[in-house]
Protein backbone atom coordinates (compact mmCIF):
# COMPACT_ATOMS: atom_id res chain seq x y z
CA UNK A 1 0.00 0.00 0.00
CA UNK A 2 1.42 3.47 -1.46
CA UNK A 3 1.80 5.76 1.80
CA UNK A 4 -1.20 9.04 1.22
CA UNK A 5 2.22 11.57 0.11
CA UNK A 6 2.43 9.76 -2.94
CA UNK A 7 -0.87 9.24 -4.05
CA UNK A 8 -2.34 12.24 -6.43
CA UNK A 9 -5.55 12.87 -8.11
CA UNK A 10 -5.53 15.12 -11.16
CA UNK A 11 -7.94 16.19 -13.94
CA UNK A 12 -7.29 17.17 -17.42
CA UNK A 13 -9.26 17.80 -20.88
CA UNK A 14 -7.82 17.38 -24.34
CA UNK A 15 -9.66 20.72 -25.34
CA UNK A 16 -11.09 23.75 -23.19
CA UNK A 17 -12.42 26.10 -26.37
CA UNK A 18 -15.20 24.00 -28.27
CA UNK A 19 -18.46 24.47 -30.19
CA UNK A 20 -21.42 22.10 -30.03
CA UNK A 21 -20.52 20.27 -32.27
CA UNK A 22 -17.40 19.11 -30.65
CA UNK A 23 -16.66 16.75 -27.56
CA UNK A 24 -14.33 17.05 -24.38
CA UNK A 25 -12.32 13.55 -23.39
CA UNK A 26 -12.00 14.32 -19.76
CA UNK A 27 -9.44 12.41 -17.99
CA UNK A 28 -9.30 11.42 -14.24
CA UNK A 29 -5.64 10.19 -13.46
CA UNK A 30 -4.92 8.36 -10.16
CA UNK A 31 -1.56 8.08 -9.51
CA UNK A 32 0.65 5.75 -6.66
CA UNK A 33 -2.38 2.88 -5.99
CA UNK A 34 -2.94 -0.45 -7.13
CA UNK A 35 -6.35 -0.96 -8.15
CA UNK A 36 -8.08 1.95 -6.68
CA UNK A 37 -12.16 2.57 -6.46
CA UNK A 38 -13.49 4.96 -9.08
CA UNK A 39 -13.65 8.02 -8.28
CA UNK A 40 -16.97 10.75 -7.96
CA UNK A 41 -17.51 12.80 -10.60
CA UNK A 42 -18.46 16.38 -9.79
CA UNK A 43 -22.15 17.73 -11.02
CA UNK A 44 -22.10 17.67 -14.80
CA UNK A 45 -25.78 18.91 -15.62
CA UNK A 46 -24.48 20.80 -18.85
CA UNK A 47 -23.12 18.24 -20.65
CA UNK A 48 -24.11 14.35 -21.67
CA UNK A 49 -21.25 11.57 -19.90
CA UNK A 50 -20.35 8.84 -21.60
CA UNK A 51 -17.82 6.42 -20.64
CA UNK A 52 -14.79 6.33 -22.49
CA UNK A 53 -13.26 3.49 -21.08
CA UNK A 54 -9.62 3.02 -18.05
CA UNK A 55 -6.28 2.51 -18.54
CA UNK A 56 -3.35 1.24 -16.45
CA UNK A 57 0.12 1.45 -16.35
CA UNK A 58 3.21 0.56 -14.52
CA UNK A 59 6.75 2.45 -14.61
CA UNK A 60 9.59 1.55 -12.71
CA UNK A 61 12.65 3.65 -12.51
CA UNK A 62 15.55 3.70 -10.31
CA UNK A 63 13.73 0.69 -8.32
CA UNK A 64 10.82 3.17 -7.96
CA UNK A 65 7.60 2.02 -9.32
CA UNK A 66 5.14 3.84 -10.29
CA UNK A 67 1.53 2.96 -10.91
CA UNK A 68 -1.09 5.12 -12.79
CA UNK A 69 -4.89 4.63 -13.62
CA UNK A 70 -7.09 6.54 -15.39
CA UNK A 71 -10.33 7.12 -16.44
CA UNK A 72 -11.80 8.50 -19.45
CA UNK A 73 -15.21 9.88 -19.88
CA UNK A 74 -16.87 11.60 -23.22
CA UNK A 75 -18.72 15.14 -22.26
CA UNK A 76 -21.42 15.89 -25.03
CA UNK A 77 -22.15 20.03 -24.75
CA UNK A 78 -25.90 20.66 -24.04
CA UNK A 79 -25.98 24.52 -24.73
CA UNK A 80 -23.33 27.01 -25.15
CA UNK A 81 -21.39 29.24 -22.64
CA UNK A 82 -18.50 28.59 -20.30
CA UNK A 83 -19.06 25.97 -17.75
CA UNK A 84 -16.53 24.90 -14.78
CA UNK A 85 -15.83 20.96 -15.10
CA UNK A 86 -15.51 20.47 -10.84
CA UNK A 87 -13.33 18.20 -8.83
CA UNK A 88 -13.44 14.77 -9.07
CA UNK A 89 -12.80 12.91 -4.89
CA UNK A 90 -11.68 9.83 -4.42
CA UNK A 91 -12.02 8.15 -1.16
CA UNK A 92 -9.13 6.26 0.10
CA UNK A 93 -8.18 4.75 3.85
CA UNK A 94 -10.42 7.50 5.24
CA UNK A 95 -8.27 10.18 3.20
CA UNK A 96 -10.72 12.35 0.56
CA UNK A 97 -8.68 13.38 -2.71
CA UNK A 98 -9.65 16.03 -5.05
CA UNK A 99 -8.75 16.98 -8.44
CA UNK A 100 -8.00 20.53 -10.15
CA UNK A 101 -11.22 22.32 -11.78
CA UNK A 102 -11.41 22.83 -15.18
CA UNK A 103 -12.89 25.64 -16.95
CA UNK A 104 -14.10 24.87 -20.48
CA UNK A 105 -15.84 27.52 -23.44
CA UNK A 106 -18.54 26.08 -26.05
CA UNK A 107 -19.58 28.30 -28.60
CA UNK A 108 -21.91 27.88 -31.43
CA UNK A 109 -20.69 27.03 -34.66
CA UNK A 110 -19.47 29.65 -36.93
CA UNK A 111 -22.98 30.65 -38.85
CA UNK A 112 -20.92 31.88 -41.85
CA UNK A 113 -18.70 29.22 -41.99
CA UNK A 114 -19.18 27.21 -45.05
CA UNK A 115 -19.61 23.15 -44.49
CA UNK A 116 -19.17 22.56 -47.91
CA UNK A 117 -15.15 22.34 -47.30
CA UNK A 118 -15.26 20.31 -43.66
CA UNK A 119 -14.47 16.88 -43.26
CA UNK A 120 -18.19 16.28 -42.61
CA UNK A 121 -21.57 17.97 -42.20
CA UNK A 122 -25.01 17.12 -42.69
CA UNK A 123 -28.42 18.40 -44.10
CA UNK A 124 -32.64 17.82 -44.22
CA UNK A 125 -34.81 18.35 -46.61
CA UNK A 126 -38.67 17.82 -46.69
CA UNK A 127 -40.48 17.56 -49.99
CA UNK A 128 -42.85 19.68 -49.58
CA UNK A 129 -43.55 22.76 -46.46
CA UNK A 130 -47.41 23.20 -46.66
CA UNK A 131 -49.55 19.47 -46.98
CA UNK A 132 -52.76 18.26 -47.07
CA UNK A 133 -53.77 16.78 -44.27
CA UNK A 134 -52.96 12.83 -44.36
CA UNK A 135 -50.84 14.03 -47.68
CA UNK A 136 -47.37 12.25 -47.49
CA UNK A 137 -44.74 13.95 -47.20
CA UNK A 138 -40.75 12.75 -47.31
CA UNK A 139 -38.09 14.00 -44.64
CA UNK A 140 -34.26 13.01 -45.66
CA UNK A 141 -31.62 13.20 -43.87
CA UNK A 142 -28.13 13.42 -45.69
CA UNK A 143 -24.35 13.02 -44.27
CA UNK A 144 -21.55 14.20 -46.27
CA UNK A 145 -18.46 12.99 -45.17
CA UNK A 146 -14.45 12.94 -46.73
CA UNK A 147 -13.04 10.43 -44.04
CA UNK A 148 -13.87 7.18 -42.23
CA UNK A 149 -16.47 7.23 -39.63
CA UNK A 150 -17.40 5.03 -36.91
CA UNK A 151 -20.27 4.49 -34.01
CA UNK A 152 -22.61 6.29 -36.34
CA UNK A 153 -26.19 6.85 -34.20
CA UNK A 154 -28.87 8.85 -35.68
CA UNK A 155 -31.62 10.88 -33.96
CA UNK A 156 -34.70 12.10 -35.82
CA UNK A 157 -36.88 13.40 -33.22
CA UNK A 158 -40.61 14.16 -34.57
CA UNK A 159 -43.48 15.43 -33.03
CA UNK A 160 -45.99 12.02 -32.46
CA UNK A 161 -49.18 14.64 -32.01
CA UNK A 162 -48.52 16.25 -35.86
CA UNK A 163 -47.78 13.51 -37.63
CA UNK A 164 -47.72 9.41 -38.35
CA UNK A 165 -43.97 8.25 -39.01
CA UNK A 166 -43.37 5.35 -41.53
CA UNK A 167 -40.01 3.75 -42.96
CA UNK A 168 -39.13 3.71 -46.43
CA UNK A 169 -36.60 1.63 -47.05
CA UNK A 170 -33.01 1.58 -46.08
CA UNK A 171 -30.25 3.87 -46.20
CA UNK A 172 -28.87 4.66 -49.30
CA UNK A 173 -24.80 5.00 -49.93
CA UNK A 174 -23.16 7.00 -53.22
CA UNK A 175 -20.68 9.23 -54.03
CA UNK A 176 -21.41 12.91 -54.89
CA UNK A 177 -18.75 15.61 -55.87
CA UNK A 178 -19.47 19.53 -54.75
CA UNK A 179 -17.19 22.13 -55.49
CA UNK A 180 -14.68 19.57 -56.68
CA UNK A 181 -14.38 17.68 -53.52
CA UNK A 182 -15.32 14.47 -53.54
CA UNK A 183 -17.86 13.09 -50.58
CA UNK A 184 -19.34 9.52 -49.66
CA UNK A 185 -22.68 10.53 -48.72
CA UNK A 186 -25.77 8.46 -46.29
CA UNK A 187 -29.47 9.43 -47.20
CA UNK A 188 -31.96 7.90 -45.00
CA UNK A 189 -35.70 9.10 -46.03
CA UNK A 190 -38.34 8.39 -43.84
CA UNK A 191 -41.86 9.56 -44.18
CA UNK A 192 -44.59 11.70 -42.43
CA UNK A 193 -48.02 11.83 -42.51
CA UNK A 194 -49.62 15.44 -40.92
CA UNK A 195 -52.51 14.13 -39.01
CA UNK A 196 -53.39 17.07 -37.69
CA UNK A 197 -53.87 20.64 -38.97
CA UNK A 198 -51.81 23.71 -38.19
CA UNK A 199 -48.01 24.88 -37.73
CA UNK A 200 -45.37 22.44 -36.32
CA UNK A 201 -41.92 22.35 -36.31
CA UNK A 202 -39.87 18.97 -37.42
CA UNK A 203 -36.93 19.33 -34.64
CA UNK A 204 -33.04 19.66 -35.54
CA UNK A 205 -32.09 15.78 -36.37
CA UNK A 206 -28.75 14.80 -34.08
CA UNK A 207 -25.51 12.38 -35.81
CA UNK A 208 -23.25 11.30 -33.61
CA UNK A 209 -20.00 9.92 -34.61
CA UNK A 210 -16.50 9.26 -34.28
CA UNK A 211 -14.36 10.39 -37.36
CA UNK A 212 -10.99 8.44 -37.65
CA UNK A 213 -8.11 10.05 -39.15
CA UNK A 214 -4.76 8.08 -40.15
CA UNK A 215 -1.33 9.77 -39.66
CA UNK A 216 0.59 9.53 -42.49
CA UNK A 217 4.04 9.23 -40.96
CA UNK A 218 7.35 11.00 -42.69
CA UNK A 219 10.00 8.65 -43.19
CA UNK A 220 12.44 9.89 -45.82
CA UNK A 221 14.92 7.54 -45.37
CA UNK A 222 12.81 4.72 -45.01
CA UNK A 223 12.03 3.10 -48.56
CA UNK A 224 9.02 1.04 -46.88
CA UNK A 225 7.19 3.23 -45.03
CA UNK A 226 4.45 4.34 -47.71
CA UNK A 227 4.07 0.70 -47.75
CA UNK A 228 3.50 0.52 -44.26
CA UNK A 229 1.47 3.42 -43.25
CA UNK A 230 -0.96 1.56 -45.71
CA UNK A 231 -4.49 0.89 -43.55
CA UNK A 232 -4.34 -2.77 -44.12
CA UNK A 233 -1.25 -2.48 -41.38
CA UNK A 234 -3.08 -0.62 -39.16
CA UNK A 235 -0.97 2.64 -38.91
CA UNK A 236 -1.44 5.64 -36.39
CA UNK A 237 -5.27 6.90 -36.20
CA UNK A 238 -6.83 9.52 -34.20
CA UNK A 239 -10.36 9.57 -33.17
CA UNK A 240 -12.65 12.90 -33.09
CA UNK A 241 -15.76 12.06 -31.87
CA UNK A 242 -19.00 14.74 -33.47
CA UNK A 243 -22.31 15.81 -32.98
CA UNK A 244 -23.86 17.20 -35.51
CA UNK A 245 -27.07 18.99 -35.73
CA UNK A 246 -29.39 20.18 -38.24
CA UNK A 247 -31.81 23.05 -38.26
CA UNK A 248 -35.53 21.98 -37.46
CA UNK A 249 -37.88 22.25 -40.18
CA UNK A 250 -41.42 23.99 -40.34
CA UNK A 251 -44.59 22.60 -41.82
CA UNK A 252 -47.64 24.28 -42.00
CA UNK A 253 -50.46 21.59 -42.68
CA UNK A 254 -53.36 22.79 -44.91
CA UNK A 255 -57.03 21.54 -44.37
CA UNK A 256 -58.27 19.38 -47.01
CA UNK A 257 -61.12 21.38 -49.20
CA UNK A 258 -65.01 21.70 -48.38
CA UNK A 259 -65.85 22.21 -51.64
CA UNK A 260 -66.42 19.36 -53.51
CA UNK A 261 -66.00 17.15 -51.08
CA UNK A 262 -67.89 13.22 -51.50
CA UNK A 263 -70.18 12.09 -48.57
CA UNK A 264 -69.05 9.05 -48.67
CA UNK A 265 -65.13 10.47 -48.65
CA UNK A 266 -62.88 8.42 -45.96
CA UNK A 267 -59.41 10.74 -46.02
CA UNK A 268 -57.13 8.85 -48.70
CA UNK A 269 -54.67 11.30 -49.51
CA UNK A 270 -52.78 10.08 -52.67
CA UNK A 271 -53.25 8.43 -55.85
CA UNK A 272 -55.64 5.42 -55.80
CA UNK A 273 -57.21 2.70 -57.75
CA UNK A 274 -60.06 0.35 -57.11
CA UNK A 275 -60.89 -3.05 -58.78
CA UNK A 276 -63.23 -6.27 -57.51
CA UNK A 277 -63.11 -9.60 -59.06
CA UNK A 278 -65.80 -12.42 -57.97
CA UNK A 279 -64.75 -15.89 -57.54
CA UNK A 280 -67.23 -17.91 -59.60
CA UNK A 281 -70.12 -15.97 -61.60
CA UNK A 282 -72.02 -19.43 -62.73
CA UNK A 283 -72.91 -21.35 -59.71
CA UNK A 284 -75.91 -23.18 -58.19
CA UNK A 285 -78.29 -22.03 -55.50
CA UNK A 286 -76.91 -22.67 -51.57
CA UNK A 287 -73.56 -22.22 -53.36
CA UNK A 288 -70.91 -19.48 -52.03
CA UNK A 289 -68.78 -17.38 -53.97
CA UNK A 290 -66.03 -14.52 -52.85
CA UNK A 291 -65.84 -11.19 -53.91
CA UNK A 292 -62.65 -9.70 -53.82
CA UNK A 293 -62.42 -5.72 -53.26
CA UNK A 294 -58.71 -4.22 -54.07
CA UNK A 295 -57.67 -1.02 -53.12
CA UNK A 296 -54.46 0.36 -54.58
CA UNK A 297 -51.85 3.35 -55.03
CA UNK A 298 -49.55 5.69 -53.10
CA UNK A 299 -50.23 7.77 -50.42
CA UNK A 300 -52.11 6.57 -47.01
CA UNK A 301 -53.55 3.69 -48.70
CA UNK A 302 -53.41 1.61 -45.10
CA UNK A 303 -56.29 3.90 -44.24
CA UNK A 304 -58.59 2.95 -46.95
CA UNK A 305 -61.95 1.25 -45.26
CA UNK A 306 -65.08 -0.58 -47.49
CA UNK A 307 -68.22 -0.84 -46.21
CA UNK A 308 -70.30 -4.21 -46.97
CA UNK A 309 -71.71 -3.83 -50.62
CA UNK A 310 -75.07 -2.73 -51.62
CA UNK A 311 -76.47 -5.65 -52.61
CA UNK A 312 -80.06 -5.05 -51.80
CA UNK A 313 -80.83 -7.72 -49.49
CA UNK A 314 -80.27 -10.18 -52.44
CA UNK A 315 -77.32 -11.84 -50.59
CA UNK A 316 -75.94 -12.84 -47.06
CA UNK A 317 -72.51 -11.15 -46.65
CA UNK A 318 -69.81 -12.44 -44.39
CA UNK A 319 -66.91 -9.63 -44.88
CA UNK A 320 -63.25 -11.24 -43.82
CA UNK A 321 -60.32 -9.24 -42.38
CA UNK A 322 -58.42 -7.22 -44.85
CA UNK A 323 -54.96 -7.32 -45.48
CA UNK A 324 -52.53 -4.66 -46.34
CA UNK A 325 -48.89 -5.12 -48.20
CA UNK A 326 -47.03 -2.17 -48.40
CA UNK A 327 -44.71 -1.37 -51.02
CA UNK A 328 -41.95 1.35 -51.87
CA UNK A 329 -42.03 3.02 -54.98
CA UNK A 330 -38.69 5.99 -54.78
CA UNK A 331 -39.47 7.73 -51.56
CA UNK A 332 -42.95 7.59 -51.67
CA UNK A 333 -45.32 4.67 -49.56
CA UNK A 334 -47.82 2.69 -51.58
CA UNK A 335 -49.13 -0.57 -51.51
CA UNK A 336 -52.44 -2.45 -51.91
CA UNK A 337 -55.32 -3.13 -49.37
CA UNK A 338 -57.73 -6.57 -49.95
CA UNK A 339 -60.89 -6.84 -49.00
CA UNK A 340 -63.06 -10.35 -49.09
CA UNK A 341 -66.46 -10.62 -48.72
CA UNK A 342 -67.99 -14.08 -48.93
CA UNK A 343 -71.95 -14.00 -50.85
CA UNK A 344 -74.33 -16.45 -50.56
CA UNK A 345 -77.52 -15.79 -52.14
CA UNK A 346 -80.93 -15.96 -51.11
CA UNK A 347 -82.69 -16.88 -54.53
CA UNK A 348 -81.60 -18.52 -57.95
CA UNK A 349 -81.43 -15.78 -61.01
CA UNK A 350 -79.50 -13.77 -63.28
CA UNK A 351 -77.98 -11.42 -59.87
CA UNK A 352 -75.89 -8.02 -60.68
CA UNK A 353 -73.35 -6.90 -58.22
CA UNK A 354 -73.45 -3.00 -58.43
CA UNK A 355 -69.95 -0.56 -58.94
CA UNK A 356 -67.91 0.28 -55.67
CA UNK A 357 -67.02 3.85 -55.15
CA UNK A 358 -64.00 4.75 -53.71
CA UNK A 359 -63.50 8.27 -53.28
CA UNK A 360 -59.63 10.42 -52.55
CA UNK A 361 -58.46 13.72 -52.47
CA UNK A 362 -55.29 13.82 -55.14
CA UNK A 363 -52.90 16.72 -53.91
CA UNK A 364 -51.33 16.97 -57.15
CA UNK A 365 -54.84 17.96 -58.91
CA UNK A 366 -56.01 19.72 -56.10
CA UNK A 367 -59.16 18.04 -56.42
CA UNK A 368 -61.68 14.61 -54.79
CA UNK A 369 -61.34 12.02 -57.33
CA UNK A 370 -63.91 9.00 -56.97
CA UNK A 371 -62.42 6.11 -58.50
CA UNK A 372 -65.48 2.96 -59.25
CA UNK A 373 -65.00 -0.86 -60.03
CA UNK A 374 -66.95 -2.56 -63.24
CA UNK A 375 -70.41 -3.84 -62.69
CA UNK A 376 -70.31 -8.23 -62.06
CA UNK A 377 -72.91 -10.31 -63.27
CA UNK A 378 -73.79 -13.39 -61.88
CA UNK A 379 -75.65 -16.34 -62.90
CA UNK A 380 -77.20 -18.34 -59.86
CA UNK A 381 -78.84 -21.68 -60.78
CA UNK A 382 -81.19 -23.81 -58.96
CA UNK A 383 -80.11 -26.63 -56.94
CA UNK A 384 -80.07 -30.25 -59.53
CA UNK A 385 -80.27 -32.08 -56.27
CA UNK A 386 -81.73 -31.63 -52.89
CA UNK A 387 -79.72 -30.88 -50.07
CA UNK A 388 -80.06 -32.91 -47.58
CA UNK A 389 -78.68 -32.95 -43.67
CA UNK A 390 -77.19 -36.46 -43.31
CA UNK A 391 -77.15 -37.48 -39.48
CA UNK A 392 -74.35 -39.29 -39.96
CA UNK A 393 -71.28 -40.14 -37.46
CA UNK A 394 -68.69 -37.21 -38.57
CA UNK A 395 -65.23 -38.70 -40.01
CA UNK A 396 -67.50 -42.12 -41.40
CA UNK A 397 -67.09 -42.41 -44.50
CA UNK A 398 -70.45 -43.30 -46.10
CA UNK A 399 -69.13 -46.24 -48.34
CA UNK A 400 -69.06 -49.92 -46.50
CA UNK A 401 -65.72 -50.49 -45.15
CA UNK A 402 -65.10 -54.39 -43.54
CA UNK A 403 -68.87 -54.82 -43.33
CA UNK A 404 -69.89 -51.59 -40.99
CA UNK A 405 -72.14 -49.58 -42.73
CA UNK A 406 -72.89 -45.46 -41.85
CA UNK A 407 -74.54 -45.32 -38.70
CA UNK A 408 -77.92 -43.48 -37.87
CA UNK A 409 -77.18 -41.21 -34.95
CA UNK A 410 -80.94 -40.48 -33.87
CA UNK A 411 -84.74 -40.72 -34.70
CA UNK A 412 -87.27 -39.37 -33.03
CA UNK A 413 -91.21 -39.87 -33.26
CA UNK A 414 -91.75 -36.17 -34.54
CA UNK A 415 -90.28 -35.75 -38.47
CA UNK A 416 -86.79 -34.80 -39.00
CA UNK A 417 -86.07 -32.15 -41.36
CA UNK A 418 -83.59 -33.38 -44.02
CA UNK A 419 -84.76 -30.86 -46.71
CA UNK A 420 -82.83 -27.18 -47.08
CA UNK A 421 -86.19 -25.87 -48.59
CA UNK A 422 -87.84 -27.14 -45.00
CA UNK A 423 -86.30 -24.06 -42.78
CA UNK A 424 -87.31 -21.55 -45.65
CA UNK A 425 -88.61 -18.37 -43.54
CA UNK A 426 -92.47 -18.00 -43.47
CA UNK A 427 -94.13 -14.69 -43.69
CA UNK A 428 -97.79 -13.58 -42.52
CA UNK A 429 -100.29 -11.35 -44.52
CA UNK A 430 -102.08 -8.65 -42.10
CA UNK A 431 -104.65 -10.61 -41.18
CA UNK A 432 -103.07 -13.64 -40.16
CA UNK A 433 -100.52 -10.96 -38.18
CA UNK A 434 -103.52 -9.46 -36.43
CA UNK A 435 -104.82 -12.75 -35.36
CA UNK A 436 -101.28 -13.88 -33.78
CA UNK A 437 -101.44 -10.79 -31.57
CA UNK A 438 -104.48 -10.46 -30.45
CA UNK A 439 -104.06 -14.40 -29.50
CA UNK A 440 -101.29 -13.32 -27.53
CA UNK A 441 -102.42 -10.30 -25.71
CA UNK A 442 -106.22 -12.08 -24.83
CA UNK A 443 -104.34 -14.08 -22.17
CA UNK A 444 -102.33 -10.89 -20.50
CA UNK A 445 -105.96 -9.47 -20.09
CA UNK A 446 -107.57 -12.35 -18.72
CA UNK A 447 -105.16 -13.16 -16.04
CA UNK A 448 -105.46 -10.27 -13.47
CA UNK A 449 -109.18 -10.82 -13.46
CA UNK A 450 -108.89 -14.48 -13.45
CA UNK A 451 -106.45 -13.87 -10.33
CA UNK A 452 -108.58 -11.69 -8.56
CA UNK A 453 -111.81 -13.86 -8.77
CA UNK A 454 -109.73 -17.14 -7.64
CA UNK A 455 -108.09 -15.16 -4.76
CA UNK A 456 -111.95 -13.85 -3.53
CA UNK A 457 -113.23 -17.32 -3.60
CA UNK A 458 -110.79 -18.74 -1.59
CA UNK A 459 -110.75 -15.95 1.16
CA UNK A 460 -114.94 -16.78 1.10
CA UNK A 461 -114.33 -20.29 1.52
CA UNK A 462 -111.67 -19.81 3.81
CA UNK A 463 -112.37 -16.29 5.79
CA UNK A 464 -115.50 -17.39 7.78
CA UNK A 465 -115.51 -13.54 9.49
CA UNK A 466 -114.89 -12.38 5.81
CA UNK A 467 -117.43 -14.12 4.24
CA UNK A 468 -119.99 -12.90 6.94
CA UNK A 469 -118.92 -9.02 6.26
CA UNK A 470 -119.44 -9.50 2.57
CA UNK A 471 -123.16 -11.43 3.05
CA UNK A 472 -123.95 -8.78 5.95
CA UNK A 473 -125.14 -5.98 4.13
CA UNK A 474 -126.97 -7.76 1.44
CA UNK A 475 -129.01 -10.11 4.10
CA UNK A 476 -129.53 -6.34 6.47
CA UNK A 477 -130.75 -4.75 3.17
CA UNK A 478 -133.20 -7.62 2.47
CA UNK A 479 -134.36 -7.36 5.78
CA UNK A 480 -135.40 -4.25 5.76
CA UNK A 481 -137.08 -4.46 2.44
CA UNK A 482 -139.16 -7.15 3.77
CA UNK A 483 -140.02 -4.66 6.92
CA UNK A 484 -141.05 -1.90 4.31
CA UNK A 485 -143.09 -3.70 2.50
CA UNK A 486 -144.98 -5.25 5.75
CA UNK A 487 -145.44 -2.04 7.54
CA UNK A 488 -146.86 0.76 4.59
CA UNK A 489 -147.13 3.92 5.90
Amino acid sequence: MSSPANIQLSASVDKNQLTLEDSIELSIKIEGVRNPPMPELPALSDFRVRPAGTQSSTKIFNSDMRVTTTHKYLLIPKNEGTFVIGSAMLKLSGTIYKSNPITVTVEKPEPGKSKRNESVFTETSISKTNPFLNEQVVYTFKLFRRVEARNLNLSMPYDEAFFRKEDVGKAKRYSQVINGIAYDVDELPVALFPIKVGKSIIPPSMMELDLVYRAQENHRRDPFARFFNDPFFGGTTKSDHKILTTKPIEIDTQPLPKKGKPKEFGNLVGRFAISATIGKTNFESGDTTTLTVTVSGTGNVMDAALANPNLDGRFKIYSDQPTFRQTIHGNRIGGEKVFKFALVPYSSGEQTIPSISLSYFDPEKNKYTTASTRVINLTVKPGTHDDKLNLVQSGVSPTRQNGSAVSILARDILPIHTQLEHFESIAFDNHQRMIYITAILIPIVIYPFAAGYIRYAHQMNDDTSYSRRQGAYNKAKKKLDQLSASNPE
